[in-house]
């Protein structure tokens, strides 16, 4: 095929990719996410505001995700939240994915042998998400439940999955999402961060400790599956447990063997 016919052919299934696609669905979809940035309850301005919908739109878009039963509305006031069935379309994904299956194992043999709360990440856009978590009994709540999304400068498993950044992309990531100072301590200058991924990259792990939490110390390595994407696999702490040099002798090598065994 010549360049010229290579070109077209491109074009025109790209036009057809966009012919394809509902915008409707996409702004439906806009007001389920909304709960994702604010998790509780919502009321209908709010809605608006967050998806950039009309509020005659929002309401629509509101009343089918009510009548389809993934949003309930108080009866005192009168404000929106989501139902079970989100959660039940979360299991099918965890049930189903073999990316879960696959690293599931590894992780729970590290939080056996150590009785930590470990971690399977990856990127998304400027964030990383949670996509299982392992829990030890010091996590909270919020903490133990997968599908978390943070900011990636924010933790040790995000800081790995941001090592395949060239240094350009990262100021830019910065300049649109600049760090949120979770605790006191919480690194936000660009030149540390900076530092602090080229490290990671040549050393092949992280380690950080106040970022999310005070008093916590985590520690993440980049994994490459089978399928070949890569993951972030951390482990997490408190100070009063693990010190950085015993996070160096004992949970680095063990995070490597398990890196090793899902290649």
């Amino acid at each position: 095929m010549s360049e010229e016919a290579q070109d077209g052919f491109a074009e025109e299934a790209g036009e057809k990719k966009e012919y394809l696609y509902v915008a409707a669905v996409e702004r439906a979809m806009r007001v389920l996410e909304a709960f994702a940035t604010r998790p509780g309850d919502l009321g209908l301005t709010e809605l608006a505001d967050m998806t950039g919908l009309g509020k005659s739109a929002a309401q629509r878009f509101v009343f089918t995700w009510e009548k389809l039963g993934y949003l309930s509305r108080d009866g005192g006031s009168r404000r929106l939240r989501l139902t079970s069935k989100a959660v039940e379309l979360g299991h099918s994904y965890l049930k189903g994915d073999p990316l879960i299956a696959q690293v599931a194992p590894h992780l729970a043999v590290l939080r056996d042998q150590f009785g930590l709360a470990v971690n399977l990440s990856l990127r998304r856009g400027d964030d990383m998400v949670y996509l299982l978590r392992l829990p030890s009994r010091q996590l909270t709540l919020a903490e133990m439940l997968p599908g978390r999304r943070l900011p990636a400068w924010s933790n040790a498993s995000g800081r790995m999955l941001l090592t395949g950044c060239r240094e350009d992309e990262l100021r830019e990531m910065y300049r649109r999402q600049p760090p949120i100072a979770f605790t006191p301590r919480t690194t936000t200058d660009l030149p540390t961060l900076l530092a602090e991924i080229a490290q990671a990259r040549e050393d092949g792990y992280v380690i950080t400790q106040h970022q999310v939490n005070m008093h916590q110390i985590a520690v993440a390595i980049l994994a490459t599956v089978s399928s070949g994407a890569q993951v972030a696999i951390g482990m997490a702490t408190t100070l009063d447990d693990y010190s950085p040099a015993r996070v160096q002798a004992e949970l680095i090598p063990a995070l490597f063997r398990a890196a090793a065994a899902l290649r």
